[in-house]
């Protein structure tokens, strides 16, 4: 089994990853993003929809040609926040199966965070500024997975998971609950970060923090925003490091323009993700200052990867 396919299954996106392995590591095939939006009104209904279930078939049927096309000996397939909350998980599930003949696998919140923090570290040398961590039980690097219906904060030694959380509070979730106008009103803006904040307080104190990763859509469509990228560029975003200042000004951009106006002033914004960046870039600049560090390490990796490592015994 030396040809891996994993799906990661969000609330908004799916993505593909296709490794081979390479003596004791691995080499990418192919790396693959789609936005489905599956988790659409799932905070509110508890239930996906029968119009999100048809835009993740057409994804998963590109997708599922893709795998085809490179002859891979297994599919891992992980769903995450919005197959954890959906009342009719189940029926989805089982629809995948008997259509593309894909089994779903529902991991757990922790689950999430342990496999995104071993995909995010993957054929990285972390780094501290200008220095190696030093891999002991002292040092700390922190992977921060904003997704569209959860957040996970993982720590880590900088090479083994220790521990992980996942909050309910992800860029569609905050979206869907509290910005109802657009451009997003003062009052949205306080009630989403009282919502967020109240998340963040769950969490008991991280302590002192070498490094932090932040992966998944929002933040590497900063990194973009950040670098006026005409186009989404991984070379150029994966480890591009954004400064808390950066954010909030960004944040602030966002809040205050239209979607159509923040397509216009930044080609490499996808256009099924503006309308939700807002939140997800709110939620970084809480989670900034909650864990007290003033920039953070974007990495393009995150879950597909850990899940790919697991499936070949990395």
């Amino acid at each position: 089994m030396n040809r891996i396919a994993t799906l990661d299954i969000g609330t908004n996106t799916v993505l593909l990853l296709i490794v081979e392995r390479d003596g004791s590591s691995m080499r990418v095939l192919r790396d693959d993003h789609a936005i489905a939006r599956l988790g659409e009104g799932v905070d509110k209904t508890g239930t996906i929809s029968d119009r999100a279930l048809e835009r993740f078939r057409r994804v998963l049927a590109k997708h599922v040609a893709t795998i085809a096309e490179l002859h891979v000996d297994r599919v891992a397939a992980v769903g995450t926040s919005a197959l954890r909350d959906a009342k009719n998980r189940e029926e989805i599930v089982r629809a995948v199966q008997q259509g593309f003949g894909i089994e779903i696998e529902i991991i757990s919140g922790n689950e999430e965070a342990r496999w995104t923090y071993t995909g995010a570290l993957w054929g990285t040398g972390v780094k501290s500024d200008n220095r190696e961590v030093v891999k002991s039980e002292d040092s700390k690097v922190v992977v921060l997975d904003i997704g569209g219906g959860s957040t996970e904060i993982a720590t880590g030694d900088g090479h083994r998971y220790q521990s992980g959380i996942s909050l309910d509070i992800g860029a569609v979730r905050v979206t869907e609950r509290c910005f109802k106008t657009n451009p997003i009103m003062p009052e949205a803006v306080l009630q989403a970060r009282t919502l967020v904040r109240n998340e963040f307080a769950r969490i008991s104190n991280i302590g002192p923090i070498d490094r932090v990763i932040a992966v998944a859509g929002t933040p590497t469509t900063l990194a973009a925003m950040h670098q006026d990228l005409q186009k989404f560029e991984t070379e150029k975003i994966q480890n591009y490091v954004l400064r808390r200042l950066a954010v909030e000004q960004l944040l602030d951009l966002l809040l205050k323009s239209d979607t159509r106006r923040v397509l216009e002033l930044f080609p490499a914004v996808n256009k099924a993700r503006a309308d939700i960046l807002p939140a997800g870039t709110l939620i970084l600049q809480e989670a900034m200052e909650f864990l007290g560090v003033d920039a953070i390490t974007v990495s393009t990796r995150g879950l597909r990867y850990g899940i790919a490592m697991r499936e070949l015994g990395l």
